[in-house]
């Protein structure tokens, strides 16, 4: 019967999550309050439980904070230079009118893949994407769903600089020492699941836009060369917009394969490589960034401080949830499906996803939890490590996910009117992907 109460507790405590945060109560306001639930509907000592809340969120503080502060500066470097905008540009002229989503689609993916954060990206392109989307008679309450396909699959991509992808590397590497998991570990698997994933999502995109076109009358010719207009005229080249995306995925991949300068810390590899990057944006760009580089770095670095509090938060809420007895049954029935490893993974990670509201909590906690039992059930190290970002990437953006509520609320789209295409291509598109790689690993691995 406790058991039963505690299960429930933790289902109602989901939900109400979802509700406070979309009705825009802060984080960790919203986070204390769930954690009470379960608190009292596990019996569980209140004093204690806000002790294992402090432990996780000042752990994940300590883990990851120079991960997304150095990312959010990369971004807010690649904003302030024109970099971002140079390269969209670009990229939209070459594809045309016809293909915008598919423009959209690239330029996030690109973004998103080198470490810059979504909502950092949602910043520079949804201006872009606005006029794009008029051009071609698209309705803007589409832009969140189209931008979030590169923001949410290219995280499955190997070499991603994205927590997803470092998390599992680093507790992989924790747990079982002897095994050799890398940020690019079994990219068979994670090319699989990008490219249902994106396939997915961008087919239903073009099809939905398509239609919402013919039936809101805004239909256009596309066949109309496309000439953007730069919102600055001291814009980069292309080339020299280039060289920091270069030089950062070229980083990466050297420090996590060539022996001489390997390093088996993730996230290690991470902070170098952005730092490197946005030393070569303020070097490179010196001019464009101009008096405004001590306020863009500034600027970054609360977002990123910001972004890591928001986080932790939930890995405190997270904590606590560890702690209670319908955990331990959740985790117990999880660990319990007679069925592949895999498959396990894919179920595990949404479900904790979907109850806690974060990927990166989710996968944080799965990955401590499940990591040792799922290899001695027959699952390669680095086959779980390629599925995570994949997998916990479905459930990642129900609408108790702040950072996804925080851009439709920012774009001034309501979720009756924007929600259903990010579900589409942030939930659905994700979990078909994910599942899809499963299946892949379970012949290949």
């Amino acid at each position: 019967m406790a058991t039963t109460i505690s299960v429930l507790g933790l289902l109602l405590a989901a939900i109400l999550f979802i509700v406070v945060v979309w009705k825009g109560l802060d984080v960790f306001t919203s986070t204390i309050i769930v954690s009470f639930i379960i608190i009292a509907t596990s019996w569980m000592n209140w004093w204690d439980s806000l002790t294992n809340y402090a432990g996780g969120y000042t752990a994940f503080i300590g883990s990851q904070i120079f991960v997304l502060v150095i990312g959010a500066v990369f971004g807010e470097l690649m904003a302030a230079s024109g970099t971002a905008e140079a390269i969209a540009n670009v990229i939209t002229e070459k594809l045309g009118v016809k293909n915008v989503i598919l423009s959209i689609t690239v330029i996030t993916t690109v973004f998103v893949y080198v470490g810059i954060s979504g909502f950092v990206v949602l910043f520079v392109i949804a201006p872009i994407a606005t006029v794009m989307m008029k051009r071609a008679g698209y309705p803007y309450r589409m832009i969140p769903g189209i931008i979030f396909i590169g923001a949410t699959c290219s995280a499955m991509l190997p070499y991603a600089i994205n927590v997803t992808n470092t998390i599992p590397a680093s507790i992989i590497a924790e747990q079982l020492p002897g095994e050799s998991v890398s940020l690019g570990s079994a990219p068979v698997l994670g090319i699989v699941a990008f490219v249902v994933s994106t396939a997915v999502g961008y087919g239903y995109m073009v099809y939905a836009a398509k239609k919402a076109a013919v039936a809101e009358g805004t239909v256009v010719d596309t066949t109309t060369p496309v000439k953007i207009v730069p919102t600055r005229d001291d814009l980069p080249s292309v080339g020299v917009a280039l060289i920091p995306f270069i030089v950062v995925i070229g980083l990466v991949l050297a420090f996590s394969n060539v022996k001489a300068i390997k390093m088996e810390n993730a996230n290690a590899v991470v902070v170098l490589a952005m730092f490197v990057g946005s030393v070569l944006l303020v070097v490179l760009c010196h001019k464009q960034i101009g008096d405004k580089l001590k306020d863009t770095i500034g600027k970054g670095v609360q977002n990123g401080v910001g972004a890591t509090v928001m986080a932790a938060a939930i890995i405190g809420f997270s904590t606590v949830l560890q702690s209670s007895i319908g955990f331990e049954a959740i985790k117990n029935w999880v660990l319990n499906f007679n069925m592949n490893p895999y498959i396990t993974e894919f179920l595990g990670l949404n479900i904790l996803a979907g109850i806690m509201g974060s990927g990166t909590a989710a996968v944080q906690t799965f990955f401590q939890f499940f990591t040792t039992t799922l290899v001695q059930k027959g699952a390669s190290p680095a086959a779980l490590h390629r599925i995570a970002p994949a997998a916990v990437t479905g459930m990642n953006t129900l609408p108790n996910a702040g950072g996804m509520v925080a851009q439709l609320n920012w774009m001034k789209i309501s979720l009756k009117d924007g929600y259903w295409y990010v579900f589409v291509t942030s939930v659905i598109a994700p979990m078909v992907g994910a599942f899809v790689a499963c299946l892949v690993a379970m012949v290949m691995y």
